[in-house]
């Protein structure tokens, strides 16, 4: 081998070695929420990041991007798809559009407690069944986070569905969640330009984030208990897949504990809201059980109308699950 060569191969075998050096350094785990941290869902991903960097710094290096720098949620997921994310939080009501077996979440009285949802992260054949159905786009969910039990927050009070109907409401721009409010007859025609204008009587949103965000404009919030706000956390599969088990196994085990951690914590704002919601002056209102049924009848349109497309199985096993934690 002449001198030069030998320099070649010298160079060549240090340009590998270099290689192989920066590939062995920690997984890159960049994920997201486009909310930012003041309540504990978003919070989560905080205590995700400290807890993945301490414990497993020599496999793992994350990055947590909140408050929208990542962009909004429709941008935040398409990331995770491409792989320029890892991880990210995506809401009950924008998950149906990925698949409609989420719309068990945002269907109305449906999933609408606590108690389903933690039932339901327990059973273990009904959790696989819908965590991995995102599979298709390339996307497996790992567990969940709330933001609170839903209600409407608004200026002026109401107690009966006839009182509430020739409000304008405003409510998320997604199928499920209008199509709530289409069944109970309220004119969303006419309320549209009212938004642009920002005159609005109010708005179904969670108790818990009236208390944070809408009580110094919205002094009447009214329980109608009619879905639970969600977050749920999805990963790139490819990448999820290319971890090492202990190293797959480590983050999800710090991944499910600080959702455990954050679930709790939303329940427990929750137990505590219509009193943080009193002292800002705010004048919380008990619907009547015969207001609350007209509310329920009201939804059995809805139910019906998105039964073929959430899959009558699907929604079979779910009104089994239901039936069985309500007795």
């Amino acid at each position: 081998m002449n001198k030069a060569l030998a320099v070649f191969v010298s160079l060549m075998v240090f340009c590998m070695a270099a290689a192989v050096t920066v590939h062995a350094g920690p997984a890159e785990f960049k994920f997201a929420h486009f909310i930012n941290p003041i309540e504990p869902g978003p919070e989560s991903g905080v205590w995700i990041e400290k807890e993945v960097n301490e414990k497993l710094k020599d496999k793992v290096a994350a990055t947590y991007f909140h408050s929208g720098q990542m962009g909004n949620e429709i941008e935040i997921v398409k990331k995770v798809r491409m792989g320029a994310l890892q991880a990210a939080y995506c809401t009950g009501n924008y998950a149906p559009e990925l698949n409609s077996k989420f719309g068990i979440g945002t269907l109305a009285y449906c999933m609408d407690s606590y108690a389903k949802w933690e039932g339901f992260l327990k059973n273990q054949e009904l959790r696989n069944e819908l965590f991995s159905s995102l599979k298709d786009k390339g996307i497996l969910v790992l567990d969940m986070a709330y933001f609170g039990v839903y209600g409407i927050v608004a200026t002026k009070p109401f107690k009966t569905l006839d009182e509430l109907k020739p409000m304008k409401m405003r409510t998320t721009q997604a199928r499920y969640p209008l199509a709530f409010w289409n069944a109970m007859g309220m004119a969303w025609g006419d309320v549209f330009p009212a938004l642009k204008q920002g005159v609005v009587d109010g708005t179904d949103q969670t108790e818990n984030v009236a208390r944070m965000r809408l009580a110094d404009v919205c002094k009447y919030f009214t329980h109608t208990r009619h879905m639970l706000g969600l977050f749920f956390f999805m990963v790139n599969e490819k990448w999820w897949n290319s971890l090492d088990a202990d190293t797959r196994n480590a983050l999800s085990e710090i991944i499910s504990a600080n959702l455990a951690k954050a679930r709790q914590a939303s329940m427990k704002l929750t137990d505590e809201a219509d009193a943080a919601l009193k002292e800002k002056g705010v004048t919380v209102i008990d619907l009547a059980p015969e207001e609350i049924a007209k509310f329920k009848t009201a939804q059995m349109t809805v139910w019906e109308k998105f039964e073929p497309e959430i899959g009558k199985d699907w929604m079979d096993k779910i009104k089994a699950f239901n039936a069985a934690i309500e007795k």
